[in-house]
């Protein structure tokens, strides 16, 4: 068995040995910290506007990013915030969230759709309208707001009726407040309705159009914006440097993080994990690599919309693999293990709601479900071979085996196990063994062993299997 007292012994030299250099390596990071502290400072004392790409899907991590991006421009005294849009959209209660961000700032928000082609679709041009001023660049689309469900298909008309009229109502206060077409963006959701960059400003549902982001500064340059806390702003645009903020790399593991497969493999690595470290205690690294990976899971599993009684299943899944290894059910509970691993996940990511976002892919959760089945067989059959098989050692390897009478048994007499010389004692007391005969041992008391006759003759093997050395 391996012992883990070595490699805690290494990992604690190890730390001793290194320690000036970790303090070291903290130091640097803190330094480049406050470097970068000094750097915005500078940028925020000359006249800019922040910029944010939103090019992804409306989910968690789009509005972790425009949330930071909302709160960088607050801080840093930027004239505005531009958020580049160029998005299929994505899910409702993300976009909700996204809104509410824009029409509480204390900053400007421009919306820009581009670049030339590009796209504020669903989702994504709630997000355009909910700013103090949309605009488009040249052959770009808003529109097509409908409910649908994670799929593209419709949903129940009573659902689908309460989410549309909340989506009107959203939408029409917002247009009103900044003096926009109503009718059309209402359409927008009734009637699944998109419009080119040209019908959107003809009839004024965003506020201009504009070739290029410098084109845009300078056209909303003297503009007035009146925030939510109703004070009024007049935009400085037109000579303002450009600041980007991009999306960091905690921000790409978070995007990373919401895949549904992604989150599903975290479960079944940490299952597989755990579940290893259970049935080979002490092996450490199965174990910690399966917390960490069921504590990413529970974390991106939260910024889903799961149904949570799929993780029920889940979780009965992994005690029957671990109740299979404990108790002798010869991988029945596995194969229960298994399906209850499938069932569970499809339950746990393909039924969280109408608008729920992508989905787990079913050919990941069979393959996975096949792995873990595969894995959980494979040491089951460990298991039983190994209780099936002699014991090699001790007394218990003694048992069953031959060995042949020195001296007469009447019941007590001697016998040569392997070359050695034992006491032994018939177990029937009423019968008798000649010198030379064959018997079997079916017991050990101490320095005597139990025997009982047999017909067969003198022992092929030629070396003992036991470690004993007693005679």
């Amino acid at each position: 068995m391996i012992t883990s007292f070595p490699l805690y012994k290494y990992m604690k030299n190890t730390s001793t040995k290194n320690i000036s250099g970790w303090l070291c390596i903290i130091a640097f990071m803190v330094g480049l910290l406050l470097l970068t502290q000094d750097s915005r400072t500078v940028q925020a004392a000359s006249l800019h506007v922040d910029l944010v790409t939103l090019n992804s899907e409306i989910d968690s991590a789009s509005l972790r990013l425009l949330t930071r991006a909302i709160d960088t421009a607050q801080q840093d005294g930027a004239q505005a915030l531009v958020i580049e849009v160029n998005s299929p959209g994505g899910d409702l209660d993300s976009m909700y969230a996204m809104e509410q961000k824009e029409l509480a700032s204390n900053v400007p928000i421009i919306a820009y759709v581009a670049p030339a082609g590009g796209h504020a679709a669903s989702a994504a041009s709630v997000v355009t309208l909910a700013a103090h001023v949309a605009a488009m660049a040249p052959t770009t689309r808003i529109g097509a707001a409908s409910p649908v469900d994670s799929s593209g298909g419709d949903i129940g008309s009573t659902l689908k009726s309460k989410i549309e009229n909340d989506l009107v109502a959203a939408l029409t206060s917002m247009q009103n407040r900044y003096h926009r077409n109503v009718p059309l963006a209402v359409k927008m959701v009734t009637e699944a309705q998109a419009y080119d960059d040209s019908v959107a400003i003809q009839n004024k549902l965003v506020d201009l159009g504009a070739p290029t982001l410098s084109a845009l500064l300078q056209a909303v340059d003297g503009r007035t914006i009146t925030l939510n806390s109703g004070h009024q702003v007049t935009l400085r645009t037109a000579s303002a440097q450009v600041q980007e903020i991009n999306a960091t790399l905690i921000d790409s593991a978070y995007t990373f993080l919401l895949d549904p497969n992604i989150v599903f493999l975290l479960f079944v690595i940490a299952m597989i994990g755990i579940y290893l470290e259970i049935s080979h205690p002490g092996v450490i690294l199965p174990g910690v690599l399966g917390s960490i990976s069921l504590l990413l899971f529970l974390f991106a599993a939260g910024s889903l919309a799961p149904n949570w009684a799929g993780l029920a299943l889940m979780v009965l899944a992994f005690a029957l693999l671990v109740l299979d290894v404990q108790l002798p059910a010869h991988g029945v509970l596995t194969i229960g293990g298994v399906i209850a691993l499938i069932l569970g996940a499809l339950l746990f990511f393909n039924s969280g709601g109408p608008y729920d976002g992508p989905k787990v892919n079913p050919i990941v959760v069979y393959t996975a479900a096949g792995v873990v089945g595969l894995i959980g067989f494979t040491l089951v059959t460990f298991l039983i071979r190994a209780q099936r098989r002699r014991a090699t050692t001790g007394k218990e390897s003694m048992i069953g085996a031959k060995v042949i009478a020195l001296t007469p048994l009447l019941p007590e007499g001697r016998v040569s196990y392997y070359g050695e010389n034992w006491a032994s004692v018939l177990d029937a007391p009423t019968i008798s063994a000649d010198a030379g005969s064959a018997l079997i041992i079916t017991g050990v008391n101490g320095l005597r062993l139990h025997v009982r006759p047999v017909r067969t003759q003198l022992m092929t093997d030629t070396h003992p299997p036991s470690s004993l050395k007693e005679g």
